[in-house]
């Protein structure tokens, strides 16, 4: 309430954001003739005032039973406002005070108002200040009123977890901790071309009583229980150092910020470190499973400090998709950027599963139509073979835009978002070997080169007659690179474990993935009982077996391919890997004597203890 000029209605949407609650505007609700007496400049009458007031009281009555309203109204008199009252309903009086001068000026500003300094002076004149309710001074900024509004109403600290950031994923996020019944507040943005997403996301969701939308950081913030506990949705990089810089000085020593975005690992670990400093936890969590898995259930790999971990894990149980026993598939996985590391593995061993796929249907495409290529997938998704990929390109192959497959309309260039080039940086720096990751990489890199491919094709002889390859043998060969694939993925996850002491329990992290995430998997699940047993996938015997079976199609696959000039990447990559694994001497002895030829690198010998090292003099000359 307060004279014309004192911001009720700027405040009043503010509020109504904050709170998620409707706004009303009290002058929308006079008469016509009122409205034509006000405008000519005529000041209105107690009796000119009395059906307004009184059908307002009757809305005011109205929006108490339903969520509550934020109505901007004058109500210059005490006997206006017991009219307003009348209903005996719960009013939360907000008193906008300020001088003459300020409000005039104001008024002054806006374009095409009625209202002129007589009118001002009457409406100051006649206004009756009361001595309840929240009074606020006017000269101060609208953000700083809404916070002073909130701390006197003590509105705030009642959401149990904040979501900044409202893409695709932070909203079917929010939505899943609503649906799961946690008091959620969502903050977005309002500035660069987003000022609607929060009221937009909130009116579409009307119906969850528990998610509030903020477009004010300080407010968001007010708005959470503490220890807070704000989960972050926005793009990795540069975006969560400006936005952990931008929320730090408003948080206290025990809140944690979560990033469930795609960081790199090591940004996790260095954020962490620096927050540590400041008594706030950081973590980072993998979240997979794309759109449908933030709103329905996801698989969450944890990374940080493990109490923290403790205080989220009801919340991460209750968001995260459930195993065939029911269980959360969402764990801790060890401090610093754990949980982001074991995510990065899971989008490279993604880039593998997905570039072999693409490799299938390389070698299908000269042999089989669309719908016999979905018969197949289908067919080959009831077995050993099924996933939740697998299942994904059955129905891609069945789409069609009018009389076309749409897959025949997509540009074959793909794109890559960082998580499989850490994944290849990660290994070489570890020292592991995920050949089949860098090589799915590559492929996407190789892809992008359009216009080079399509000039270099036209020199390229095609082969004079297309040749079918066996299809039980290429399911085959699926199987055995798929494996492989896992192998090295696992093996990566191992190799960072030990070097920087996490507690990732490879059978854990196979149940995790076994719902829930993209590269769920009848392979995943049958992984967790090998890993159960023995950490090493390939010392399992029946995984040995597999292996050792069908390796003869992969071979026999790869002969095809070089004979219809058909790039196998990923299948020639885990087929090379496994030949050299299984080949107890390498050229790399050549390699080797070459280093210490131009290097003077050293060497071992066979024929010595590996202790000792030797350098030899290759000139004859020397």
């Amino acid at each position: 309430m307060g004279v014309s000029g004192s911001g009720k209605t700027s405040l009043g949407k503010l509020l109504s954001s904050a709170l998620s609650i409707p706004f009303y505007d009290a002058d929308d609700f006079h008469s016509s003739i009122n409205k034509s007496k006000m405008k000519s400049g005529q000041a209105l009458s107690d009796v000119d005032r009395g059906p307004w007031l009184h059908q307002l009281a009757e809305k005011i009555y109205e929006w108490s039973s339903n969520e509550g309203a934020i109505l901007a109204c004058s109500a210059l008199k005490e006997d206006y406002r017991k009219i307003l009252s009348k209903y005996q309903v719960k009013i939360s009086w907000v008193v906008l005070n300020g001088p003459f001068d300020l409000i005039q000026s104001r008024l002054k500003k806006r374009k095409n108002h009625f209202f002129n300094s007589e009118l001002l002076k009457s409406q100051l004149d006649s206004l009756e200040v009361p001595q309840y309710g929240i009074h606020l001074d006017i000269d101060q900024s609208l953000d700083h009123l809404v916070q002073s509004y909130l701390s006197a109403t003590h509105i705030h600290e009642f959401a149990e977890i904040g979501i900044i950031g409202m893409g695709v994923m932070g909203q079917n996020l929010a939505l899943n901790f609503a649906e799961n019944k946690i008091e959620t507040a969502v903050y977005n943005r309002s500035s660069n071309g987003e000022e609607k997403i929060v009221s937009d996301f909130m009116s579409n969701n009307s119906r969850f009583q528990n998610i509030n939308g903020f477009t004010d950081i300080k407010s968001f913030i007010h708005a959470l229980k503490r220890p807070r506990k704000i989960w972050l949705m926005i793009k990795s990089g540069l975006a969560i150092d400006s936005i952990i810089d931008e929320i730090v000085p408003l948080l206290s020593q025990g809140d944690l910020i979560i990033d469930g975005g795609n960081s790199y690992f090591e940004d996790t670990q260095r954020r962490g470190k620096l927050l540590e400093k400041k008594h706030i936890d950081y973590a980072g969590i993998g979240v997979s499973g794309g759109e449908v898995g933030a709103r329905y259930g996801a698989s969450l790999m944890f990374g940080g400090n493990k109490k923290a971990y403790e205080v989220l894990s009801p919340m991460l149980s209750s968001i995260s998709a459930k195993d065939k026993s029911k269980i959360p598939c969402q764990a801790y996985f060890g401090k610093g950027g754990a949980g982001h590391f074991v995510k990065m593995v899971h989008n490279g061993i993604e880039y593998s599963e997905m570039q072999l796929l693409a490799e299938v249907y390389a070698i299908l495409s000269h042999q089989l139509s669309y719908p016999e290529m979905a018969i197949l997938f289908q067919e080959w998704n009831k077995g050993p073979a099924a996933s939740y990929l697998l299942e994904m390109t059955a129905k891609i192959l069945q789409k069609k835009e009018g009389e076309q497959y749409l897959l025949d309309l997509i540009l074959d260039s793909s794109e890559s978002k960082g998580t499989g080039i850490w994944a290849t940086k990660s290994a070489i720096d570890l020292g592991e070997v995920n050949t089949m990751m860098s090589s799915a990489l590559f492929s996407r890199f190789l892809s992008n080169m359009k216009m080079k491919r399509a000039s270099l094709s036209k020199m390229k002889p095609l082969p004079k007659k297309r040749a079918l390859f066996d299809l039980v043998k290429l399911r085959k060969a699926y199987q055995f690179a798929r494996i492989i694939n896992h192998i090295q993925g696992f093996n990566l996850i191992n190799g960072a474990a030990k070097k920087y002491g996490w507690n990732c329990r490879l059978s854990e992290i196979a149940r995790v993935w076994s719902n829930g995430c993209i590269i769920r998997s009848q392979l995943m699940e049958d992984l967790m009982v090998s890993f159960a047993k023995s950490p090493s996938i390939i010392e399992h015997k029946k995984i040995l077996e597999i292996l050792t079976t069908t390796e003869p199609y992969l071979a026999d696959l790869i002969h095809h391919a070089v004979d219809q000039k058909i790039a196998l990447d990923s299948f020639s990559s885990a087929f090379n890997y496994w030949i050299a694994l299984t080949t107890e001497k390498l050229p790399a002895n050549l390699v080797q004597a070459l280093r210490d030829y131009f290097g003077a690198h050293t060497y071992q010998r066979i024929d010595k203890p590996s202790t000792e090292i030797f350098h030899t003099k290759w000139d004859s000359y020397d």
